[in-house]
């Protein structure tokens, strides 16, 4: 049984626990990386792949709140809990609904857009540190507008970012065609950002990411951890392996990371949005930039194995099996986007995006003074906010100002 010691311990080998590793092992750390699984195969391997940095408005908000009723139990709404899954959800949705008022929110965008402001840059240049620049394309992406009765709302939703500073435009039906030839929907125009992004293969970004660790120094075990506690020079993880010790703990295991917090004096109220996405083999269709739909609530992405539909929201825990239903709803939604496109061969694939009530990570140095971080709760921002999470924590752990104020991000905020 191992009983080894380093400088970091990180918990966690999806895309925000890797990227962290990684630029620790840049900054000289001896870090040693835990998870249960090989890297990037939790929700990091599934993701939508596309580099949100238009997204700052928490979905806690008065207007989630307005429309839940309309779809939190329809089988084939966009935002769903489990039936079986509501008593356990309940106590998280009281607290999803306060942070819901219109002050909460406000506060939710001003440190949402914090972290995305530097965000595409800091992504690419973890990317670039990891020789894996090839991966990120920077070149926008479409959200369909397919009823009339939704113009006017997308319209001036892109008035509402735009005083953000987020770069949006409108579109006419004939130049979302000339960009998209493949999309045969009727649709009435649709949102051009400008300043998104996507990455072609997600886990690929996992893998690299992986291997730049490696290359710099850092070493990687497959353990699961059972148990974390503070000592007097530091933390100890004990684990299926052996037990590890560190003089800094990093706590980065996504939808897992709430027992483990709570083990450490933090008992965050984290939940699991389970994201499904449908995956096409081979398809290489004629666009080259994520589109999604305004009313579907889905993203279509073209990747480099094929072309990836993901969307909606489920509420059901870590236990419950997969609905089915879900993959029929995202296949329905691919045809009728785009009739063209086979949906023969197709994969599909669930997965656990941690989440909080409030939607804002939890993310910096334990406010106690330990040298216990934290970074998980990222919901479906884990990919886009991988290189200034990353960045944050290495400057925290180095003993430097990480530039940004961390206050709304803090685990004792509830």
């Amino acid at each position: 049984m191992a009983n080894e010691s380093s400088d970091v311990l990180v918990i966690g080998a999806g895309v925000i626990g890797l990227a962290c590793a990684f630029r620790l092992a840049r900054e000289g750390q001896r870090v040693l990386l835990l998870d249960r699984e090989p890297p990037g195969l939790g929700a990091s391997f599934g993701n939508a792949g596309h580099i949100a940095t238009e997204q700052i408005f928490p979905l806690a908000s008065p207007e989630t709140i307005r429309g839940a009723l309309r779809y939190l139990f329809d089988s084939e709404g966009p935002l769903r809990i489990r039936p079986a899954y509501l008593l356990s959800i309940l106590p998280w949705l009281l607290r999803f609904t306060w942070a819901s008022r219109q002050s909460a929110f406000d506060r939710g965008v001003s440190a949402l857009s914090a972290l995305q402001a530097t965000a595409r840059a800091d992504f690419a240049s973890l990317l670039d540190e990891a020789h894996a620049s090839h991966l990120l394309k920077l070149h926008g992406h479409l959200v369909l507008v397919e009823t009339p009765e939704s113009v006017a709302a997308a319209q001036q939703e892109i008035t509402r970012l735009g005083a953000h500073g987020i770069a949006v435009e409108w579109l006419s039906p004939s130049a979302v065609n000339a960009i998209a030839p493949d999309i045969t929907a009727r649709i009435e125009g649709a949102q051009k950002f400008t300043a998104t992004g996507h990455v072609e293969d997600p886990y690929a970004v996992s893998t690299a990411l992986h291997d730049a660790f490696l290359a710099a120094g850092g070493k990687f075990v497959q353990a699961e951890v059972t148990a974390v506690e503070s000592v007097a020079d530091g933390f100890t993880a004990h684990t299926s392996t052996g037990t590890y010790r560190a003089k800094h703990l990093l706590l980065s295991c996504g939808a897992w990371s709430k027992a483990l917090a709570a083990q450490l004096g933090y008992p965050v109220p984290l939940d699991t949005e389970r994201g499904y996405h449908i995956m096409l083999p081979g398809v290489s269709p004629r666009f080259s930039i994520p589109i999604a739909s305004y009313e579907r609530k889905v993203i279509m992405t073209p990747m480099s194995g094929g072309l990836r539909m993901t969307g909606t929201v489920e509420f059901g825990g870590l236990q419950l099996a997969p609905d089915p239903r879900r993959f029929a709803l995202l296949t329905r939604h691919m045809n009728a986007l785009a009739a063209n496109i086979p949906t023969n061969n197709m994969t599909t694939w669930m997965g656990f995006r941690p989440s909080l009530p409030d939607h804002l990570p939890v993310l910096g140095r334990a406010p106690d003074g330990r040298n216990l971080f934290f970074a998980f709760g990222h919901q479906h921002l884990g990919l886009t906010l991988a290189g200034v999470t990353a960045r944050i924590i290495a400057a925290q752990v180095m003993g430097r100002e990480p530039g940004i104020n961390l206050s709304a991000f803090a685990p004792d905020r509830f």
